[in-house]
């Protein structure tokens, strides 16, 4: 299995679409985890696979709850719900202030996502991990994943910001045997008036070590957007960043199971 989290350094440059469009395109069966230590909106944009609300009681919260007792893979599974377009999600937390009393649950939350290559229903996992810094609370499930993916527009501040969260980075996810998860970048941009400007961002952030890759592009498109917050769409399939993601995810999912992870900082 492989764990793929993704991530923002500042502002909002569309990590949850991004991770949401990840878990719907991806090859094999896999589960979002909607972990901002921030709180999540998954449940307020995305309905149920009915049409219905999902249950914001179900999820994240209850896992880091109980984790002081031990947490499953099998846990984590139970905690899944099913969204419009079939994909399972893990539903986030509400508020920070539960992320800050859930405490040591986070290192027992990899750990039991770390297992479930090893359950009845392999399955990969796609995190949503939101804004991330150096002394994030969830790093532990950071540093387990196989790729961290550091989701940038391509906007001067948000590059600059970026770069010197690659740069901590760098450093806060170096596991104990002294290797990296596989960590690098996706550029949003107006690709059909800016892909120059992607370019150079991704030549910046590429530039800060040669552990830092750069994993591709998505376009800014709002009308493709709309699709994850469960807007209706005659052929969601035609949009350019659901076109533009089938490369991408493609790409993420060689890279995640390519045993290229683990690379010195």
């Amino acid at each position: 299995m492989a764990i793929v989290s993704f991530l923002s350094a500042k502002g909002s440059p569309g990590v949850t679409t991004t991770a949401l469009l990840a878990a719907a395109l991806w090859p094999r069966p896999a589960v979002l985890l909607e972990a901002d230590p921030a709180g999540g909106d998954v449940a307020a944009r995305v309905p149920a696979l009915d049409g219905g609300v999902l249950d914001p009681d179900r999820g994240l919260l209850p896992l880091l709850t109980s984790a002081r007792r031990g947490l499953s893979a099998a846990q984590v599974l139970e905690q899944t719900q099913h969204v419009a377009g079939g994909s399972r999600v893990v539903v986030g937390l509400g508020s920070s202030e539960q992320s800050l009393a859930a405490g040591a649950g986070w290192s027992a939350l990899a750990v039991a996502v770390r297992g479930l290559d090893r359950g009845a229903e392999p399955v990969d996992v796609v995190v949503d991990a939101g804004r991330v810094g150096a002394h994030a609370v969830h790093l532990d499930l950071l540093r387990a994943s196989d790729l961290v993916v550091l989701v940038v527009r391509a906007e001067v501040a948000a590059v600059l910001h970026a770069r010197e969260r690659l740069r901590a980075l760098g450093g806060a996810l170096r596991r104990p045997d002294g290797l990296l998860p596989r960590l690098g970048t996706v550029v949003v941009a107006d690709l059909r008036r800016r892909a120059r400007d992607a370019d150079e961002a991704a030549d910046v952030l590429t530039a800060v070590g040669a552990w830092a890759d750069d994993f591709g592009r998505l376009p800014l498109d709002p009308a493709g957007a709309r699709v994850f917050d469960g807007a209706l769409a005659s052929r969601p399939e035609r949009t350019a960043l659901v076109r533009a993601g089938r490369t991408l995810v493609t790409d993420l999912f060689t890279a995640a199971h390519g045993g290229t992870a683990g690379r010195a900082a």
